[in-house]
């Protein structure tokens, strides 16, 4: 065997170790992809779950939170702040969810719509939506405006 012929080889072994390699890193990236949307899910999720949770274990917050719903101006000065940052929470849950599944891919934003289509229908979600919409992206804005609109009609 010449020179050449083992160059011949050691190119093809090379060339099978880079496909290898290749394949390998597809792979680990596939599976890294998955663990961030898994992570992103579960932060999406809980931090949905630490607002309910707030409502419904403090009863004075739940009929801040329900009030302001019905009628903003049922609330005094300090509870409409609390229901103003109620409602702050909430949409920056809705944002997050929204931001990540377009990111992702995941269709997790479609099953959030309808709520946050009640949430923001009612009184005071129009209230807090005409007031502080722009503490949002403009994409995300429209996203919004795009469902209140499918109320109307």
């Amino acid at each position: 065997m010449t020179i050449q012929d083992w160059g011949a080889i050691g190119e093809i072994l090379g060339a099978i170790a880079t496909v290898a390699t290749l394949i390998y890193l597809a792979t680990q990236l596939r599976q890294n992809t998955r663990a961030l949307q898994a992570t992103s899910m579960d932060s999406t999720t809980q931090a949905a779950n630490d607002i309910r949770a707030s409502l419904f274990m403090d009863r004075g917050i739940t009929e801040i939170y329900r009030k302001g719903l019905q009628n903003i101006e049922d609330l005094d000065e300090t509870d409409r702040e609390r229901f103003r940052l109620i409602m702050t929470n909430a949409l920056w849950a809705f944002w997050n969810t929204y931001t990540q599944s377009q990111l992702g891919g995941r269709q997790s934003w479609n099953s959030q719509k309808n709520i946050a289509r009640r949430f923001l229908s009612q009184p005071g979600g129009v209230w807090f939506w005409q007031n502080y919409r722009t503490e949002f992206e403009p994409e995300f804005q429209a996203e919004i405006d795009n469902i209140l609109k499918q109320n109307d009609k």
